[in-house]
């Protein structure tokens, strides 16, 4: 059963690491907004684990996502997938506990839900970032401020 699970989870792993591979690869010579964390990353004195490393990503993936919902686009798992950032090293051990794993689920349940349904993908993104402000109103809530942009009604200034 554990080796099972360590299996699963090391799919996982480098499913997410191909992901990133290939998302921040330089094989069109965009200057785009869209591509800007690849050729910039975020600078953190504090060697940030892989879970800050891939939400800073899903952050990324989010407020491109808002662009197109709100231009009329349709937004799809392929050039979005679902990162699971629940199997990641966090930057703090001690949340990961049942109610963070179960704010996760709710979390892929939505982004799912997001890009299953094409006929509601506003109200399917909303309740994703809804999501992600209700787990970090419990975990890490520094990035409160930068998931308030990522909502539908957000007009930068």
């Amino acid at each position: 059963m554990i080796q099972h699970k360590m299996k699963k989870i090391m799919t996982a792993w480098l499913f997410v690491c191909v992901c990133i591979l290939v998302s921040c690869s330089n094989s069109t010579k965009e200057t785009s907004n869209e591509n800007e964390s690849c050729t910039n990353p975020i600078k953190d004195p504090n060697n940030p684990k892989p879970m800050a490393l891939m939400m800073r990503n899903m952050a990324n993936y989010c407020d491109s996502m808002r662009l197109k919902i709100n231009s009329g686009e349709v937004v799809d798992s392929v050039k979005y997938p679902l990162m699971p950032f629940w199997t990641a090293e966090p930057t703090d051990s001690t949340v990961l506990e049942p109610l963070f794993f179960n704010n996760a689920k709710q979390f892929a349940a939505a982004y799912r839900k997001l890009m299953s349904d094409v006929n509601h993908q506003s109200e399917n993104y909303t309740a994703v970032i809804n999501a992600c402000v209700h787990c970090h109103s419990s975990y890490c809530s520094g990035p409160l401020k930068r998931i308030s942009k990522l909502t539908l009604e957000y007009k930068a200034e």
